[in-house]
């Protein structure tokens, strides 16, 4: 079985924190995806050719942050694709983004029974918006986990809040046991001007 395996994210990144995980991609080249463990991402080639080829956000956080840890080639395959074209779906990305974000939002408000999981949407969904958004708004893409500190219309939204959102995004997807004040953090993060926020971000210049 022949594959390229890549690390990437928070460890390449230089952003380790005691909930952060390795995340791991590989790029079959032939065999079975089947056989590699759970929580990998894989990807065909030809998938990642149509990532790069449409200039998709994830296309160049694999560009600017994977790391090849294996491969059988002279030439990792990421480096032969060299860079991505353009992203040019940011204002669709954040629309996408602002709905997931404002349903989350909504169960929260509701006294939803899975508090922990919809406040971790809910940093996804920030998170990802920034991401988006720092394209167009930093001339480069950031995909730190700061990246809504880092740009340059105010975020509205406490650190310790959103610490707390993004340990429970790592509690509901990793099985952490983190203690923390969940109905503190989910009254901060529903009370948090994070619509205003989206507009100024889509309507900056």
């Amino acid at each position: 079985m022949s594959h390229e395996i890549y690390i990437f994210g928070s460890v390449t990144r230089g952003e380790v924190s005691p909930t952060s995980d390795v995340d791991m991609l590989v790029i079959p080249m032939s065999g079975d995806r089947d056989q590699y463990p759970p929580g990998w991402s894989i990807y065909s080639p030809s998938l990642i050719e149509e990532y790069f080829r449409n200039g998709r956000l994830f296309a160049w956080h694999l560009h600017l942050e994977a790391r090849c840890i294996y491969t059988p080639f002279d030439i990792p395959f990421l480096e032969s694709l060299g860079a991505p074209q353009p992203y040019i779906t940011m204002f669709q990305d954040i629309d996408d983004l602002e709905t997931l974000l404002a349903e989350a939002l909504e169960q929260i408000s509701l006294g939803t029974n899975s508090l922990v999981y919809e406040l971790g949407i809910a940093y996804t969904a920030i998170r990802d918006i920034a991401m988006s958004a720092s394209w167009s708004l930093l001339g480069r893409p950031c995909f730190s986990r700061r990246a809504p500190y880092l740009l340059p219309v105010p975020f509205p939204l406490a650190t310790e809040a959103y610490s707390g959102a993004m340990l429970a995004r790592h509690s509901s997807i990793r099985g952490i046991d983190i203690d923390f004040h969940l109905e503190k953090i989910a009254k901060e993060v529903t009370h948090a001007p994070l619509r205003q926020w989206v507009n100024s971000l889509k309507n900056f210049r």
